[in-house]
């Protein structure tokens, strides 16, 4: 008898464990990596490369541009014209505080944008659609947004990024 209720026991701990374990399961899915790989062909994800690719050379030409005021005020240091070294430094100063507000303007629309087709309903229903699918297959109770900040730590075996991206692709 008393056999009996340890194996009885035994079993309702090891089934009560496994079910809990079934529950934790918890992936991770990069939703910016499914959307740049899966839907870069679609014209929302071509206007967001082009802006990027806009800005990316506008702020190389200004680079440039800082970089041909940085030239010319050593030739001056080098000739003794002070007074023009120094009004190319103050050209410099505001080219690099033009240089450096634009590349947050610009960066924080890109971003935007971006988080905008993530949420834009077709992609996300389709998204959300390959996700449960594949969270379904893997037994994941939960997946969350790999970008979320209230995720500390995970190991790469909870990422379904991959698979998400395979299931959209069939």
């Amino acid at each position: 008898m008393k056999k009996t209720a340890i194996i009885i026991t035994m079993i309702l701990v090891l089934s009560s464990t496994a079910a809990a374990a079934k529950l934790t399961m918890v992936g991770v899915v990069d939703l910016t990596k499914i959307v740049s790989d899966y839907f870069q062909e679609s014209a929302a994800w071509r206007e967001i490369d082009q802006l990027t690719k806009t800005t990316e050379q506008t702020i190389e030409e200004r680079r440039g541009e800082i970089n041909r005021l940085e030239q010319q005020k050593m030739e001056a240091i080098d000739e003794g014209d002070d007074t023009l070294a120094l009004q190319l430094e103050e050209k410099i100063r505001q080219n690099q505080e033009y240089l450096k507000e634009y590349n947050r303007i610009m960066s924080e629309r890109i971003e935007r944008k971006k988080n905008n087709l993530l949420t834009s309903s077709d992609f996300s229903r389709e998204i959300l659609r390959a996700v449960e699918y594949v969270a379904d297959q893997e037994g994941f109770s939960i997946v969350l947004r790999k970008k979320d900040p209230n995720i500390l730590y995970y190991n790469f075996e909870v990422d379904i990024t991959e698979k998400v991206l395979n299931y959209l692709r069939r």
